[in-house]
């Protein structure tokens, strides 16, 4: 049976130590803070995502060889390179959708996560399965977001539709990397949960 490590802040918040106190204050507030970035972000990515699909936002979001911009305001005259998706083939706008939700929702789901993980710490549950798992998909998400950017660029290239051809990014690379340890982090904190459980049996 799979047990939780809590931290009981609520029973006795004014004799907790200072540093669980303000562990939980924190973690509160990066909770609020990733809600918005992941609610925020969803909404400018779904947003983005439609535009493709029916355009509506005139030149706002727009695509060159070195990547997408977001403007506010009009454009009378874009610069040379820039495209808009309402002046793109019909073909070409819709190959561009599963990319987007490629790259988009890796970061929504590393927000959401994070946002997830530390309601567990405002909460005192530190060393529950559900942190792992919650770690667990941050790792994946940054290590998703790293491959993207290619994956994304070799689809439409292979149709010969890609518009954006920046694709490789040496921060790729560490993202690529972080991702990997942090899903290791969360397997050994796994790990180590099981085996005090198992030992707990013995006791």
């Amino acid at each position: 049976m799979s047990q939780a490590v809590i931290v009981d802040f609520a029973a006795g918040e004014a004799e907790a130590p200072a540093a669980l106190r303000r562990m939980r204050w924190v973690s509160r507030g990066l909770e609020i803070l990733f809600l918005v970035l992941a609610v925020g972000f969803g909404l400018i990515a779904t947003a983005a995502i439609l535009d493709f699909i029916v355009p509506y936002a005139g030149d706002t979001l727009t695509l060159n060889p070195k990547g997408g911009f977001i403007t506010l305001g009009p454009h009378p005259h874009l610069p040379p390179g820039y495209i808009a998706p309402g002046a793109m083939p019909v073909v070409q706008r819709l190959a561009h959708v599963p990319v987007g939700l490629l790259h988009a929702a890796p970061t929504f789901i590393l927000f959401w996560s994070l946002q997830r993980l530390f309601g567990l710490y405002a909460k005192g549950i530190v060393f529950a399965p559900e942190n792992a798992r919650h770690i667990k998909h941050i790792g994946a998400a940054l290590a998703v977001s790293a491959v993207a950017p290619f994956l994304g660029f070799s689809f439409l290239n292979s149709l010969g539709l890609a518009v954006d051809h920046t694709w490789a990014h040496g921060a790729s690379v560490q993202e690529l990397v972080l991702g990997a340890i942090v899903y290791v982090i969360a397997q050994v904190m796994q790990l180590g949960r099981e085996i005090e459980e198992e030992r707990s049996q013995f006791v």
